[in-house]
This record gives C-alpha cells, structure tokens and sequence, in this order.
C-alpha cells in the first residue's frame, strides 16, 4: 500500500508543476525560517551550561538597593507571564567578604569564587604596552579553574592561581604577546603590579559568558585589603557559589534569607538613614542558577539573551509557517477539482476513507520531506547573514548530526500533518455518487477560502505595520538631536591609570599643546565618562531619595559640545574657586545626603527639580554652588530619560580625550598623525580610541537588529502569502473562463474584467486591515514602550500599510487576470 501511495505521490507532485513549486517555494522559505531560528535559540541555551557541574553553580545576587533612587520601574509585556524572575532587577556585585563568609557558615557551599572585572588594563611585556579593551581580564579566586570547566593548554587546575603573584592568559593572548614561544614562566606587568604566568588556557568558547584573556588571583588587587576592611559596606566582585551534590536548593535558599536579615543589619540600618520618612527594605541573598544568569539584564554582566526576543522569534516561525501551510492547503483544496474524479472513481471500486486519507497525506508528506531538505540548503546559505543578524556565532558544526536530523525529521513531520491532514479528510469525505455526475465536481467552500487568505494577509498587515513603526522610531532615534555635537569626536583613553596623577597630569598639558597646533583638529576637552558610561551619587531631596549623574568634565566641555548655558556661567579657568573644594560649615537638612563640595553647572532637569534656586550661593539640598544651567542633552540613548546631573571640574579625574576633527580633514590621515604623536608623547603606550557617533550608535545595535529580523519576517510572510495568492489567483480564473470569454462578448473591456476579477481580492485585503489595525496598534505601543523618547503611531502609518497591503495583493493575482482579460473569447469559449 505504502509503495502505490509513493507512485502516485510523486506522479500528483511532478504532473503539477506549478502549483508544486508554489507550495515547495512556500514550505522550504518556512522551514529554513524555522531552522535558522531553532539553531540560535538552542545556541543560546547552550550559554554557560557546559560546564560538568553546571547545576550545582548559582550566582549569587542581593536586593537592589538603589533601583528606588534611580527610579527603575518592572515594566509589564506580552510575555512577562513567561519570564519568571528573569526580568527581576537585583545586585550582582556582592561584598568581597561574603565568599568567605558563606563558606563558614553554610556546610552546603562547597566552593565560591569572587570574580571582580578589569576594565582596560594597561598591560606591559617587558618594554612593549597593549590595552586589552573591554572587560577581558579579572581578578578571581583559586577554585575558578575547579568549579568552572575551561581547560587549560599548560599548567595544572589544581594550583594554577596557588600564589597571588600567578597569571593565567588565553592562547589568543600568547599568540599576540609571545608569538610562537612558550609564555609559561615569562613576567607580565598588569598595570604596575608584577605576574609570572603560569598556565595557557584554551580560548574560552563562545558560548560562554565570561571570555577573559587575562586571570590574576583575587589577592593581588591593589585594593584588596581596602575593600575586605570595607565588610558589608563595599559591594564589588560577582560571586559564583558551587553547592554540594544532593542539596536542596530551595530549603538553602530559605537559609540564606534568614542569614541576610542578620548578616546584612547594620548596612540597613545605615541605609535607613537615608530615608527616615519610609522603612528601608531588607536586603535578601538570593541564588539564580548560573546556566541562567545570562536571561537576566544586569549591570555589567558580559551576555545579556533578551528573553522576549527569544519568544518574539518563536511566535514569527509559527506565524510563517502557519502562513505556508494555510498556502498550501488553500491550493490543495483550490485545485481539488481535477483530483474529485480520482476520489470517486477510488471510492467507487471500493476504496475506503482511511485509504484516500493516506494518499493524500502521504503525498503531503513527502513534499514536506522535498521543502525541508531544501529548506535546510537554504539555511546553510543564510547563516552567515543571520548570524550578522543577531550577533551571535553560529555554525553548523558546532551540532550534532543527530540533532540536525532530529530537527529536519520532526519539521517534516510537523509540516505534513499541519499542511496535510485537513485536505485528505476534506477529500475523503466526498460523495462518489456526486462526483461521478457529469454536472457536479468538488469546489471549495467560498467561506473557508475567503476565510483562509483573510487570516494570511492579516498577519502580513500586521508584520507591515510592526515593521514601519519600528523603521520611522529607528529614523527618529538616528536623525534627533542628542543635544550635543557628536560628529567627527573621536574618544581617547587616558593611557594612565586614577592612581598616576602626576605622569596623567604632564600628559595632559602636552597632548593639549599638541593639539592645538595640529591643524586638523579643531579643539580638544576631557572628562571623566563616556557616552553611556557615567557615575551616579545619592541624593535626599524633599525627603525622596534620587541619583544624580555626577560628569566630571573640563573647562571648555560646553563649548567644545555646544551645549548652550542657559543661565548664569560656564566654568572659568581663571576663577581658582570653580575647581577648588569648598568648606561647608554645616551638612544642614543633607546631612544623610551626598555632598557635592564643589562649584557645578546642572542640566535643565536638576535645575527644575531643585525649584530654580538661586545661583551663586551654596545650595544646601546638595551642599554645592551652582553658578550656571546648560541646555538638556542625551548623556544615555533614547531608551532612557534625560536623568538630572550636575557638573565639575576636577583635573585629577580624566579618563577620555574628546577630540574634534574639522570638518573637510582626512579622518583616517588626522588618526595616523594623532597615533604617531600620542606614541612620541607616552613612550608608545596604548592608542585606544572610539568615534562618539559609533558609540551612539552602538547603543541602538539590539534594535537595529530587531528591525532588521522584523523586516525580513514581513518580506518572508509576504513572499509566502503572494504566492498564495498568484496560485489561488490562477485556479479561480480557470473556473471562470467560460464567463470571462461571455462578457468579452457582450462587450467588457479589459480594465472592466481586471476590477471585476480583483474586486473580491481588494474586499478581503481591506477585511485584513480592519481586523489587523487594532492588533498591529496594541504590539507597536508594546515595542515603543522600551524607548523613553519615541513617535506617536498616527494614521499616515496604518494608511501607508494598507496601500502596501492593497498594492501587494493586487501584484499577487494581476498576472493570471490580466492574461485572462486579454484571451481570445472565441477560445474561451471553445474551451469549455
């Protein structure tokens, strides 16, 4: 039985041609959707949970103690009913006491390693200088190559980090450091602190969420000793726990709440005095499993896997592939006509239902099998570009064979029974006696047709919709003044250290002297920030506590910018008392306040919550002198509010060269003459540099992306549902062939015969919009909501869809009714 079915499925496929390339094109677009998607979410699944005793190890977090100063507000989504406590804001920097502390107390833990991050490190190979960007290299415990699996090339796991003078470095490291030798034993200087290197670790993988180069011992920090004095107070260093085997994890949970209540007192209590009109909530310890950490959005922590994108993505395959099934059962059912004689003439000779359901899924199936296999071709091709698409590495290689066949396996099998099952009932349960008649033949319920492709281009509406809004708040975010000129403002880092105050201090004065005679620069500032990175300070005003942006900059910071003053003055280098710390007799009503102590210039923001107080006289909210107000500008993207900040001017606190090239210059020559210049200045220490319009941008890369995958669905989905419709289009044509050639008759011209025959698609393109309006309204204020500056969806929006929408399905079905419209009617009517 299975061999007859096979025949006659392959001889149905390949007898029409068309309409099987149609649903073929359709299912295998679907499918390598489907499985493009499936390897980046496995991809991600698979962060951090390789290690061999992945569920025993838990970060270990705290309540956030300033989420109320800084304002930060849950915000509900779609899926929040899904995201569990991933969404739940907590600390992730613990007390660097707390390790030792947990140790001793709880018999349960069995290992915990502190892991405090370096950013930037200078480091030094003998009178060569490089500057790891980015967060690379840490400070960890001994126990880090126990707990975690991260082989090593040379050394031993047991008693590589045994000594506080000990390095590790990856093999990218010791390619770049020491070439083709042998870096075991070799010193390496990490800012001023001297380390042998004892082991090469293997490259970390990809999939994991630390990617260090550099590991020293925790012990060989500089502030070390400072921050273990500090107990509870100081709270600085990630904590990764290992429980013993066999432990239960939410018995020990309990434990440690009770512990934190203890543990925690006195630092709630000094907490407390900041806010004596409300009771200072209690900080809790609370364990989050570490496979897990990374579906978190904390500060600081390296991978950050958005979960609502993760079922964002999801609900985009089952839409595509739900609109390629829809396609193919519309044309099954469309094209029924010619196959309702085979049915009757079966059933008559005495075929049974279950036998003509076979068939008929059987051939289903097996073109299911044909758009998966090339679905799979096609995904291959597509990697690299989806892999760009949502930043991540993903390579078929790094999967299974079995689990690539599973995958393409279950697809097939999900496809058949979705695209194949309502079709073979529908023509099993067909009468033989009516077929058989001359006059009568199976036709599709206009109901369930109108039906079917009303629910494919409704969800094509609302990915065009989703899609236009996302693309006029992209052009919004990319084309709106951030307040400040960030053209052609290239960003250096201070090649000294907080601590080399007088070599920082000398560099300055020269680089600015170079500067100023370098003809393609334009002019030169400093400050202690960057674009998005900036420092907070805690703040009581009228009895609620806030955070306050604290930007140390330099004297000419506004007018290098051109950020206006609004009121009073800008830094003076001529008044000593603008950059002198002024005595404050008495803390008054602050006294549980951070005190500013210096001259500042506030933002708009600051100014107005402070009532517009007097300039030029100590301002006891925040114990400073404000002497002038600077226009609002965007110190963060878009996604969040212009916050209040303040500013200073303090020589010892640069940490950023902003440098303005002029216009018409050369940038990449203008960079040449800098680099070779900063090398004669420093003694070729490290050249790291940004340009602030990439660093804007680079906020905005998870949108971007977003948009980008949102695009591509919608031309996916439209793609899918046209040739839908350019099939559809084709059969409802042919039924209507002897009436076409009538009416050309009698005299109807072909734009007459284009409209009539395209009335029925614009009637159910306008129903699509009118149901998918209100949905696509609901999802984009969703998406707008994560921007704390963004457009208002007006009518010219849903207006611009539903001409794409009514144009796109016009194109789907013009050809087969124009070469209707344009036929002969003598051969019409012949035809019949």
């Amino acid at each position: 039985m299975l061999k007859i079915n096979l025949k006659l499925a392959f001889r149905n496929i390949f007898r029409n041609k068309l309409y099987t390339t149609i649903n073929i094109i359709g299912l295998s677009v679907a499918s390598a959707f489907c499985i493009l998607v499936y390897l980046y979410v496995k991809n991600e699944q698979s962060f951090d949970s390789f290690h061999k005793d992945n569920e025993q190890l838990f970060r270990v977090e705290e309540t956030d103690l300033f989420g109320s100063f800084r304002g930060d507000k849950f915000k509900k989504n779609f899926f929040s009913f899904l995201m569990k406590d991933a969404e739940v804001k907590r600390m992730i920097q613990t007390p660097m006491i707390l390790a030792g502390d947990l140790k001793k107390t709880f018999p349960e833990v069995e290992s915990a390693v502190r892991i405090k991050t370096m950013y930037n490190p200078i480091i030094k190979i003998g009178n060569q200088s490089f500057k790891e960007n980015g967060d690379n290299a840490a400070y960890v415990d001994a126990d880090f190559f126990k707990i975690f699996n991260f082989p090593l090339v040379s050394g031993s796991s047991s008693n590589v980090l045994a000594s506080a003078n000990q390095a590790v470095i990856s093999q990218r490291l010791a390619k770049k450091y020491f070439g083709a030798y042998n870096p075991v034993g070799k010193t390496l200087a990490v800012d001023t602190v001297l380390y042998t290197i004892s082991a090469v670790a293997k490259d970390f993988p990809s999939n994991s969420s630390f990617q260090y180069d550099l590991i020293v011992p925790r012990e060989s920090d500089p502030d070390y000793l400072g921050g273990m004095g500090q107990g509870t107070n100081s709270f600085s260093d990630y904590l990764i726990i290992k429980l013993k085997q066999g432990t239960n994890t939410s018995i020990f949970q309990k434990k440690l709440t009770d512990y934190s209540k203890t543990y925690f007192k006195a630092f709630a209590e000094t907490m407390q005095k900041y806010d004596t009109k409300h009771e200072f909530k209690a900080v809790n310890i609370y364990l989050r499993p570490f496979a897990q950490a990374h579906y978190n959005e904390s500060e600081d922590w390296s991978h950050y896997t958005d979960l609502k994108n993760i079922y964002q993505l999801g609900c985009l395959t089952v839409v595509i592939l739900l609109i390629a099934c829809l396609n193919y059962i519309l044309l099954t059912l469309t094209n029924a006509i010619s196959r309702s004689q085979d049915v009757g003439v079966r059933k008559t000779i005495g075929a049974g239902r279950k036998q003509i359901v076979l068939q008929y899924y059987t051939e289903t199936q097996l073109l299911a099998f044909i758009a998966v296999i090339t679905g799979f071709i096609l995904a291959s091709v597509c990697l690299p570009f989806f892999s760009n698409l949502t930043g991540t590495v993903l390579q078929l290689s790094s999967f299974s064979f079995g689990t690539i066949a599973a995958l393409l396996f279950g697809l097939a099998i999900a496809l058949g029974l979705l695209a194949g099952i309502y079709p073979a009932m529908a023509m099993s349960g067909l009468k033989p006696l009516n077929i058989m008649r001359g006059f009568s033949a199976y036709r599709i319920s206009p109901l369930l047709s109108k039906s079917l492709v009303v629910l494919q281009f409704t969800i094509c509406v609302i990915l065009v919709i989703s899609t236009l809004a996302i693309n006029k708040q992209m052009h919004y975010v990319n084309n709106s003044s951030m307040g400040f000129d960030k053209d052609q403002v290239v960003i250096l880092q201070n090649p000294y250290s907080w601590k080399q105050v007088q070599q920082s201090d000398a560099f300055k004065k020269i680089f600015y002297n170079y500067a100023a005679t370098e003809p393609a620069i334009q002019d030169v500032t400093d400050a202690s920030f960057n674009f998005g990175a900036y420092n907070y300070s805690g703040f009581m005003l009228d009895g609620k506590k806030v955070m306050l942006q604290a930007l140390n900059v330099d004297y000419n910071y506004f007018s290098f910018n051109k950020i206006p003053i609004l009121n009073g003055r800008t830094f003076n280098k001529d008044i000593a008392g603008d950059s002198a710390e002024l005595k404050v007799p008495s803390l008054g009503k602050s006294s549980h306040s951070s005190s500013i102590r210096h001259a500042i210039v506030v933002n708009e923001t600051l100014y107005n919550m402070l009532g517009k107080p007097q300039l030029g006289v100590l301002n006891t909210a925040i114990n400073g002198v404000i002497i002038g107000v600077c226009k609002d500008y965007h110190t963060d993207d878009f996604t969040k509010k212009i916050e209040p900040a303040y500013h200073t001017v303090n020589a010892n606190r640069t940490a950023y060269y902003w440098v303005k090239i002029k216009a018409g210059k050369s940038i990449p020559k203008t960079m040449e003459k800098i680099k070779d210049n900063w090398n004669k200045l420093t003694g070729n220490l490290p050249f790291s540099y940004t340009f602030m319009d990439e660093d804007v941008a680079k906020k905005y890369e998870a949108y971007l992306r977003w948009m980008t995958t949102i695009t591509t669905s919608c031309i996916l989905a439209i793609i899918i549902a046209c040739l839908g419709l350019f099939g559809l289009s084709g059969l409802t044509t042919i039924n209507r062939t002897k009436e076409i050639g009538i009416r050309k008759v009698l005299g109807a011209s072909v734009s007459n015969l284009f409209l009539l025959l395209n009335r029925g698609t614009i009637l159910l393109a306008t129903g699509s919009f009118i149901i998918a309006a209100p949905i696509a309204f609901y999802l984009v204020h969703e998406w707008l909501d994560n921007f704390a500056y963004r457009i208002k969806p007006d009518w010219t929006l849903f207006v611009s869809a539903a001409i794409i929408a009514m144009l796109t399905a016009i194109f789907a079905v013009s050809y087969h009714t124009i070469k209707a419209a344009m036929s002969n009617p003598v051969k019409s009517l012949k035809s019949e």
